[in-house]
């Protein structure tokens, strides 16, 4: 019968329509996967009209409709008997929820339908998940409230997701423990579940801007489980919670071993772990056998420097520094974030034997890396901590001359090699002002004479600047040079040097007028 309306129908059949929608409730369960993905298609069917009535039969109390899908379906609807589809899919397909949705939304509204049939299945799964307490209950509760609240909508921009991600961890706090003891366990698995739900997600962002925030927002999160970490180290474990320390640890493995991107930052929450929550040395011993089994994780990256975090946990010396051989440029910094580690463990004697094996490397990427400057700051702060041998330091503070000549001043000075001193800011052309923050005053009053070479060269600068201003700082150098001179006894030298100097630039009236005011003679 064609020229039939829904509106008509309705005035026909609302009560079996009532009846589809109320079976529909019971035979789709919210919080199931794939009953909500029916939903929401059904849903947005009928949103962008895609629903369309085709033919109706009275006398049959039949009606045919068209869904516009990738490939068109076909409903039959039969208003006192069984529906059926075209998709030859489940007993309940989207397409046969899609026309009981488009006859309910001309009677009440739809979304509040979905929103009661989607309450009502929290209540239950919330009680059943309090009563049930398992980690297996609270992935499956935050794998359903991602896929509604954040991935549907919001997966193709990470700050989009960003804000959705605060509602999801409100809606999550709802099956939250009363017990205080359970609070940290429960914060600590429900972030760790979610990285490891969205961790996919993260690589689909292209754009640097959204990477960097990803990276922020990696780094926050990571060093909230560190302190989580910590605090769950801190309380009493009771028998109950052992299955979601297990998880814990698999979520921590799996992102290392399995995920994908961002490696520096899987590396780090792996790192935490273990040095802040996984402490017992069986549980150490049994994942280093693990990582000496698996070289590299999924997506390429080596585990050895996550296999030496456990040598210097487990006090396997030895083996740590047989593993720290031709080590890569690019591993500097992260070999350096192992030798502060051991630093804050006390752990003098090992970090010292690390540095020294790690010299090697330093010299290289010092001399190779454009962002080496960046690292001097974090190498001197370390070194001032450790242990090393003279032979050691004296080649750490060379591989800094092209960086700062600070360390490697003050080295000489402690050995009293004042020679040395001066021939190392001779050679660097070092300005008086710098070499007074290397310890002049020091040398000046241990051996003044070594002095003279390096402040002729800052005068002879001066002098070549051809300024008046220019040839007042001479002067000033050259009485400084005078004191040095008286004091190591050295007059018959010092004249004849001022003599030279006049001598020298003697057409340089300025100069000569600047010389004469300074009575610079012995």
């Amino acid at each position: 019968m064609k020229g039939m309306t829904v509106q008509r129908l309705l005035t026909f059949y609302e009560e079996p329509i009532e009846q589809f929608m109320k079976q529909v409730g019971k035979d789709l369960m919210a919080g199931v996967a794939q009953d909500e993905s029916l939903v929401r298609s059904a849903q947005s069917f009928v949103r962008n009209g895609a629903v369309q009535l085709v033919h109706y039969k009275p006398v049959q109390h039949e009606a045919d409709f068209v869904v516009r899908d990738v490939q068109d379906a076909y409903v039959h609807i039969s208003f006192y008997e069984e529906s059926s589809c075209s998709c030859s899919g489940r007993k309940m397909c989207r397409h046969q929820a899609a026309v009981l949705f488009y006859f309910y939304q001309h009677m009440n509204s739809l979304s509040e339908w979905v929103k009661t049939w989607r309450s009502h299945a929290d209540h239950q799964s919330i009680a059943a998940i309090q009563k049930d307490r398992t980690p297996l209950a609270w992935e499956q509760y935050a794998s359903t409230l991602l896929n509604q609240l954040v991935m549907q909508e919001h997966a193709s921009s990470f700050f989009l997701m960003e804000f959705a991600l605060g509602d999801y961890k409100r809606q999550m706090q709802r099956i939250r423990p009363l017990e205080r003891e359970w609070h940290v366990l429960f914060d600590t698995s429900v972030t760790l579940m979610t990285l490891v739900k969205l961790w996919p997600t993260f690589n689909s962002f292209s754009r640097e801007n959204e990477r960097g925030r990803v990276r922020y927002y990696l780094d926050e999160t990571i060093q909230e489980l560190k302190h989580q970490f910590k605090q769950l180290q801190q309380q009493p474990r009771f028998f109950a919670a052992d299955p979601f320390y297990e998880r814990i640890e698999r979520y921590v493995r799996h992102l290392l071993t399995d995920a994908e991107g961002y490696f520096s930052q899987r590396s780090a929450l792996y790192s935490h772990y273990w040095s802040e929550l996984g402490t017992s040395k069986h549980a150490r011993e049994k994942e280093l056998a693990f990582l000496e089994a698996h070289f590299e994780t999924k997506d390429g990256n080596s585990l050895l420097q996550v296999r030496q975090l456990f040598y210097f946990q487990l006090g396997q010396t030895d083996r740590l520094l047989k593993s720290m051989t031709k080590i890569p440029t690019d591993e500097v910094a992260n070999y350096l974030s192992l030798i502060q580690f051991s630093l804050e463990e006390h752990q003098i004697e090992m970090a010292t034997q690390m540095f020294e094996r790690l010299l090697p490397a330093i010299e290289e990427y010092l001399d190779t890396d454009t962002r080496a400057s960046r690292l001097v700051y974090t190498l001197r702060y370390i070194e001032r901590q450790l242990d090393l041998s003279e032979e050691s330091q004296a080649k750490f503070y060379r591989m800094l001359i092209p960086f700062t000549l600070e360390p490697f001043s003050n080295w000489l000075i402690d050995q009293e090699r004042y020679n040395d001193w001066a021939d190392l800011h001779l050679y660097c052309q070092s300005g008086i002002t710098y070499a007074e923050t290397c310890g002049l005053e020091i040398v000046k009053d241990e051996a003044p004479f070594v002095l003279l070479p390096l402040y002729h060269m800052n005068v002879m600068r001066e002098i070549n600047e051809k300024k008046r201003d220019s040839y007042k700082q001479a002067v000033r150098y050259m009485k400084k040079m005078k004191q040095l001179a008286k004091a190591a006894n050295e007059t018959v030298y010092w004249n004849h040097y001022v003599q030279e100097i006049r001598e020298k630039f003697r057409r340089l009236r300025a100069f000569q007028q600047e010389m004469e005011k300074g009575n610079l003679s012995l």
